[in-house]
C-alpha cells in the first residue's frame, strides 16, 4: 500500500499544481494569498513529505456481487402491487396519477 500511497500523492499534487498554473483554482478568505505561485509551492512542501493513507479493497471476485451491492442503492423505489396492472413481453402498464378530466386513474404503458 505504501507504493500506492506515494503514487496517488504524486499524481494528485501534480494535478493540483497544473490546475493552479492554468488558473482553475480559486482561493477565498485567509487562503487568497495562495493565488501567488511561489506561496502556493511553499504551501505544498509539507504535503509532499507527509505519508498519505490510501484505503483500497481487493476487487470483487464476481460481477454478480458488485451488481447486488449497487442494486441496493440504485433501485430503492419499489412498485406496489396496487400500481402494477399487468405484465407481458412488451410492457408492464401501471396505474399512474395522470390527471384526467373526471379525476379518474389512467393506465400508462
Amino acid at each position: 500500500m505504501r507504493v500506492l500511497s506515494r503514487l496517488f500523492r504524486r499524481l494528485f499534487l501534480e494535478a493540483l499544481v497544473q490546475a493552479h498554473e492554468l488558473g482553475q483554482l480559486q482561493f477565498f478568505a485567509e487562503y487568497q494569498d495562495l493565488a501567488d505561485p511561489a506561496l502556493f509551492a511553499q504551501w505544498l512542501v509539507p504535503l509532499r513529505g507527509t505519508e498519505w493513507v490510501v484505503y483500497a479493497k481487493r476487487p470483487s471476485p464476481a460481477p454478480r456481487a458488485v451488481l447486488a451491492y449497487l442494486s441496493r442503492y440504485t433501485h430503492r423505489v419499489a412498485i406496489s402491487n396496487r400500481r402494477l396492472v399487468a405484465f407481458d413481453e412488451r410492457a408492464s402498464p401501471s396505474a399512474g396519477r395522470i390527471i384526467e378530466p373526471r379525476g379518474e386513474r389512467a393506465t400508462r404503458r
